[in-house]
């Protein structure tokens, strides 16, 4: 999942990680200084004396300007790790198969995108920086300590301190558990928010906001309780490594104290010893920070490898030999079945659309008829040598092919939050003509004067500004707007009325010439000019034919046709 980005950027750590070093060594240079400068106070050489200052200044100066340069490298480097790992969750999204969507909450991918990515980019960077920088710091200040001030005074001193890398490591694998289940509520709290407003029509229909307000102070409730109790792992490490550094400071007090008075240090060491040990303590406390950091990170990182994990259905990028399709469809025995689904959705269905054909799949709910269009347009996968396009396995033509010569309509219409035109402009950017043309011939035009702004009106989040049958016709209109080869409409017309549905399959026959269509419809007045109508039950072609031959068999499309007849009769 890095490798990509270690490719390209991952140099950049190793200019940041030398100035780190040479910011940790220059501060541990200010502590000697320090101390030889308390010395000469009590000798009188006052030329020395401003010497040792004015070093003291310079090696400021130095820390400023290597601190400054490591962070542009390794906390700037993290930022792009961020829009790397950004870009390719995103990217990785758009190719997952539609039965993926099914079982994974949006709030679950909220949560990936935002939290899990952020808690990677501070382990790579604030985490790795103070790593390093902790590392090199206490390696320079102990060898100061040793070697300029009291090696058996430093042994002492620092006695304690494995005692705080030990409380650290034990701590810090609580907090990595508790985060974990930190970052899982917060994906079902996001989810549950998210749900709530998406269907606040049907909660308020329903008269349940009290209700679904209990339930989200229950979440809340939750969320907090695993937020105080991360938050208490979290706060035990200061008050230890507090403590214990505590006995290091008094072993340091009274024995360095001794040592002073035997005038074996001086009074300058026995500063600049202290000014050392006071260096560890950052390191050792940053210790603890780093610790939540990785173990942060790594639950992060194995969340987002997990969806990284996941298979894609089929190539999105655009390939060089960008393959055309004319639109002859052929379906040879095609079985499909979803995951964990106890039976297939389709079995055993047989077609032979030529192109400029049009086929007509009826049959009741759940009898597979958009499972068809789903392995069509390759967001769900079919297998080899059952489906093809031009005689060539769907298989082996690149989505992004197919799919440019498709115009689409799913069943919920889906429309973006923006203008009802830069909807129907949405994926072909096609010309004013072609937008006139598309807008007449969906039905959409006929409501335009009553829409507030004609076709500037917005359609609202997922088109709820919309009625029902307007989302549709505006959706239809932006599959017609692409003057696609093949035309797959899934119950497109089932929200408008019989006589708008009469006007726009009158304005389709026309679109119909010369491209190849694939009608679904419970309403059979929509599919009865089809060459062939495919009549599913329970996955299977139960009857197949015309119109006027299927009511010829008087079977199951000559009794729905017969009920919908008397349904519009009394209508």
């Amino acid at each position: 999942m890095l490798k990509p980005f270690f490719r390209k950027y991952g140099w950049k750590y190793l200019p940041g990680a030398i100035l780190l070093i040479v910011c940790a060594w220059l501060g541990t240079r200010s502590p000697k200084l320090l101390g030889e400068a308390i010395d000469l106070i009590g000798g009188g050489d006052w030329a020395v004396f401003w010497h040792k200052v004015m070093l003291m200044v310079l090696v400021g100066a130095g820390i400023f300007v290597t601190r400054n340069a490591w962070r542009f490298f390794i906390i700037g480097n993290s930022r792009e790790m961020e829009i790397v790992l950004r870009d390719q969750l995103y990217d990785h999204i758009q190719k997952l198969p539609v039965s993926f969507f099914s079982r994974t909450r949006t709030g679950d991918l909220m949560a990936y995108a935002i939290n899990d990515v952020n808690a990677v980019r501070m382990t790579f960077g604030p985490g790795f920086a103070q790593l390093l920088n902790g590392v090199s710091s206490m390696v320079f200040s102990v060898s100061a300590m040793a070697a300029g001030v009291h090696p058996r005074l430093t042994f002492l001193s620092l006695l304690p301190v494995p005692l705080a890398v030990l409380a650290i490591v034990v701590i810090s694998r609580q907090v990595r558990i508790r985060f974990r289940r930190v970052q899982e509520l917060f994906a079902a709290l996001s989810g549950h928010v998210q749900e709530n407003i998406m269907g606040m029509r049907v909660l308020k229909a329903f008269a349940q906001e009290k209700a679904q307000k209990e339930a989200f102070e229950k979440e809340c409730d939750t969320m907090r309780a695993a937020n105080v109790s991360l938050n208490d792992a979290s706060a035990l490490l200061s008050p230890v490594i507090e403590l214990i550094f505590g006995a290091s400071f008094v072993i340091g007090m009274v024995y360095g104290g001794s040592l002073v008075l035997n005038h074996t240090i001086s009074l300058g060491d026995y500063v600049a010893f202290n000014s050392y040990l006071v260096m560890i303590k950052g390191p050792v406390v940053s210790l603890g920070r780093i610790m939540n950091l990785f173990q942060r990170g790594l639950a992060s990182y194995k969340r987002l490898d997990s969806v990284m994990s996941e298979p894609e259905i089929d190539a999105f990028e655009r390939t060089p030999d960008n393959v055309p399709v004319s639109g002859r469809i052929t379906a040879r025995h095609l079985t499909f079945k979803y995951p964990d689904a106890p039976r297939p959705a389709v079995s055993d269905i047989s077609f032979d659309l030529p192109e400029g054909g049009v086929l007509g799949i009826v049959g009741a709910t759940g009898s597979g008829k958009s499972t068809i269009l789903h392995l069509l347009v390759k967001t769900c996968k079919a297998q080899r040598g059952q489906l093809f396009v031009d005689g060539r396995d769907v298989c082996d033509i690149p989505a992004v092919s197919l799919r440019n010569a498709i115009g689409y309509v799913p069943q919920d219409g889906f429309l973006f939050d923006t203008s009802i035109e830069e909807n129907i402009r949405f994926f072909s950017g096609c010309s004013d003509e072609t937008l006139r043309e598309a807008v007449r011939a969906s039905g959409l035009e006929r409501d335009l004067d009553s829409l507030p702004d004609g076709l500037e009106t917005l359609c609202g989040e997922r088109g709820n500004h919309l009625s029902g049958g307007q989302r549709q016709r505006t959706a239809l209109a932006r599959a017609l707007a692409r003057q696609p080869r093949i035309l797959l409409l899934d119950d497109t017309l089932s929200a408008v009325d019989t006589r708008t549905e009469a006007f726009i399959l009158g304005q389709l026959r026309e679109q119909f010439r010369g491209r190849t269509a694939i009608i679904i419809s419970h309403r059979l007045s929509a599919v009865q000019n089809a060459d062939e109508i495919l009549c599913l039950d329970d996955g299977r072609v139960a009857e197949r034919g015309t119109h006027e031959a299927l009511l010829a068999l008087n079977g199951i499309y000559a009794r729905f046709w017969n009920e919908q007849q008397k349904e519009a009769e009394k209508a």
